[in-house]
C-alpha cells in the first residue's frame, strides 16, 4: 500500500495528493482506497486531499462537454461533465494544451466502455491558463524560493541588497518573481514571465492549503 503521505520538494509533483489517473481511488461502491478514505461509524471520510491535473488535448460534446486530456504520466482519458448546466459555462476557458484540475477525481466507467472522470460539481473543476509542463516547473520554482535566502532580479540576476544597495520590486501579480527596475520587468515580461506569472499564480492556490490533513472539503 502507498503511504497516506509521500514528501515531495515541488508540491504538485506530489503523486499522493495529486496523483495520476492510474493513482485515482475508484469509485467507493466499487473499491474502498484506504489512501484517500478512513471508514468510520458513519461511513466513508476522506482523509486528505487529492487533485488530478491534466492538459487538455480535445473537447467534444453537444448536450455535455466531454474533455480529452493527458495526465502527468501520459495518459489520456475521458473528462465528463454532468454538472447542472453540462459545462457550459465553462466552455470558454477550455483551450488546448491549458490544464484541468479536478478535485476528489475518482475513476469512472463510461457507458460506451471509455475510463475518465465523471465531474458532478461545478466547484471542484477548474481551467488554469496554461500547460500542464508550464504549472508543473512553476511548482518547482515556488518550492526552490527559500525564505532567508536573496532575491535576485528575474531578468538580469542583480542580487538584491548588494554593494549599489538595489532595491528589488515584486511582480505586482504573482508576487513571486523580483526586479531591480522596470526596464529589467518588462523584458522579462516579453522574454517569458508573462506565461510563467499566470503558471505561478495557478500554483500558489495549492500551495495555499494543507493537502494531507481533511477537515473540510475544498473548492475552487
Amino acid at each position: 500500500m502507498m503511504p497516506k503521505s509521500e514528501k515531495s520538494k515541488s508540491l504538485l509533483r506530489n503523486n499522493v495528493n495529486f496523483p495520476t489517473f492510474s493513482g485515482l481511488p475508484e469509485e467507493p461502491e466499487n473499491e474502498v482506497d484506504l489512501i484517500y478514505y478512513d471508514e468510520g461509524p458513519f461511513g466513508l471520510k476522506p482523509s486528505q486531499h487529492w487533485c488530478f491535473l491534466g492538459e487538455i488535448v480535445d473537447s467534444i460534446g453537444l448536450v455535455r462537454v466531454l474533455l480529452r486530456v493527458k495526465d502527468k504520466h501520459g495518459q489520456v482519458i475521458t473528462i465528463g461533465l454532468y454538472t447542472d448546466d453540462g459545462g457550459r459555462a465553462l466552455a470558454p476557458q477550455i483551450k488546448q494544451g491549458h490544464t484541468v484540475a479536478i478535485l476528489y477525481g475518482e475513476q469512472h466507467g463510461f457507458l460506451d466502455m471509455s475510463v475518465g472522470i465523471r465531474v458532478e460539481d461545478a466547484s471542484n473543476i477548474k481551467i488554469i491558463p496554461c500547460s500542464l509542463d508550464q504549472l508543473l516547473k512553476a511548482s518547482d520554482d515556488v518550492a526552490s524560493l527559500r525564505k532567508g535566502q536573496p532575491r535576485h532580479c528575474g531578468s538580469c540576476g542583480k542580487e538584491e541588497n548588494n554593494p549599489d544597495n538595489t532595491h528589488l520590486r515584486w511582480c505586482s501579480r504573482c508576487k513571486h518573481a523580483s526586479y531591480c527596475g522596470e526596464v529589467c520587468q518588462k523584458k522579462a515580461w516579453v522574454d517569458g514571465h508573462k506565461a510563467d506569472c499566470k503558471a505561478i499564480v495557478g500554483v500558489q492556490w495549492f500551495t495555499a492549503r494543507n493537502w494531507r490533513t481533511f477537515h473540510d472539503w475544498f473548492s475552487f
